[in-house]
């Protein structure tokens, strides 16, 4: 079967969390996608731990790509990445506004070269707006954006999500309007420009908290893992480990309270409704846990769902490797990494007819040079060695160099 974007190629420049993931989805799809990295590397492949020597972040954003090394401060290297981008359908950056106009490689720089590009630009705050030469991160778009005025313990401090929401939601924008962007280009043969940025994405992500703040004229604050309009819907603590309940029909509000034995809730006015609840949840989360308290989560997830009451347990990183549920999804991949040996990933969550029909390991710096620029801009040898000595396509970083290449 043909995967949706075969024969789509495209050049990704950018770096860390939200461009690379990006890619990786339209990689997922069947695009050629050529990551080209400085000679120093991605710079997230220096975010090493414990004793591997590859970053867990190059691995998580960057299958089925083929790593090509061009030090874009050269001339010979801007005239390399133009080149390249004449000959692609798309290419994403994540640079900081104005760089890559600087570099020589911005949207007008390639459009003059390839009409039909589709370029996308990803950045913290976008590219208009007078916010948009502002340095962010995912920890800058999520307090910018309203995700940390929401997350976190009642009187505690605000808390980073523990994963970078910011990035993975820019990247999926960046992903769904490029796939929309070539579905234009094929009615219109005109390529385009994309302005992504990771405030917009947080703030798509808070229109619910928005809204209810303009229906009540309360700011939405802080309630830990409990929800804000209804109850129970939380974390519960039990004779074991934490669990999470959720009960927000009738049905499933009765069978709660008869299982844990507290049938008067059920003629209590102030616990009605899941509204009425919440009023009182402090008060509920006392009793509630005073059952959990004596038996283990183990027995108390499998005494929910015979009642019909959506709960689950909170995994760790350990227990999600070992998931039987997600094994047989299909949701893991495997390879062996020579340096790290037997390695599982997360496959990809995004569904259809030849998604993830073939995929590679995240490669090495460099690890595609030679191979791209000779398929792609034809490169004898002679002039692959030529640039090689003026350390334009040279990896530089010690330890990250492709297999067989020079320190």
């Amino acid at each position: 079967m043909t995967a949706p974007l075969a024969g789509v190629r495209v050049l990704d420049l950018s770096q860390a969390m939200s461009g690379p993931y990006a890619t990786m989805m339209l990689a997922d799809a069947g695009a050629d996608v050529i990551k080209l990295e400085p000679p120093d590397g991605d710079h997230v492949r220096s975010w090493l731990q414990g004793r591997t020597p590859v970053s867990p972040y190059i691995m998580a954003a960057n299958r089925s790509k083929r790593s090509v090394v061009i030090d874009l401060k050269q001339d010979a290297g801007r005239e390399l990445a133009l080149a390249l981008g004449a000959r692609c359908g798309v290419l994403v950056e994540n640079f900081k506004p104005g760089v890559a106009a600087r570099l020589g490689i911005g949207y007008d720089d390639v459009r003059r070269k390839n009409p039909r590009i589709v370029y996308c630009s990803v950045s913290g705050f976008g590219q208009t707006g007078p916010l948009s030469n502002k340095v962010a991160y995912d920890l800058i778009a999520a307090g910018y954006g309203g995700t940390m005025s929401v997350t976190g313990e009642e009187g505690g401090r605000y808390v980073r999500p523990g994963v970078p929401a910011s990035d993975l939601l820019a990247a999926m924008a960046s992903a769904y309007s490029i796939v929309l962007a070539l579905m234009q280009r094929e009615r219109t043969d005109e390529g385009c420009y994309l302005d992504i940025a990771l405030l917009d994405g947080q703030l798509f992500a808070m229109a619910h908290h928005l809204l209810a703040y303009q229906a009540t004229g309360k700011v939405p604050g802080l309630h830990g893992s409990a929800h804000p309009q209804v109850a129970p819907y939380q974390t519960y603590r039990t004779g074991t480990t934490d669990i999470n309940v959720a009960v927000l029909t009738d049905k499933q509000w009765r069978a709660f309270c008869r299982l844990l034995g507290h049938d008067a809730w059920l003629a209590d006015p102030r616990l009605r409704s899941p509204g009425t609840r919440n009023a009182h949840r402090r008060e509920l989360e006392r009793e509630i846990e005073a059952v959990l308290a004596t038996r283990p989560a183990t027995y108390w997830i499998a005494a929910f769902e015979d009642a019909g009451v959506p709960c689950g347990p909170i995994n760790t990183t350990a227990e999600l490797l070992d998931d039987a549920h997600l094994r047989q999804r299909g949701m893991y991949l495997e390879y062996d990494d020579p340096d790290i040996g037997r390695v599982r990933v997360p496959g990809a969550p995004w569904r259809g007819p030849g998604i993830m029909e073939r995929w590679t390991p995240p490669p090495r710096l460099g690890e595609h040079t030679d191979e791209v620029l000779r398929e792609i801009l034809g490169l004898s040898d002679e002039r692959l060695d030529a640039l090689r000595r003026d350390h334009v396509i040279e990896p530089r970083t010690k330890g990250l160099v492709a297999e067989g290449a020079e320190a």
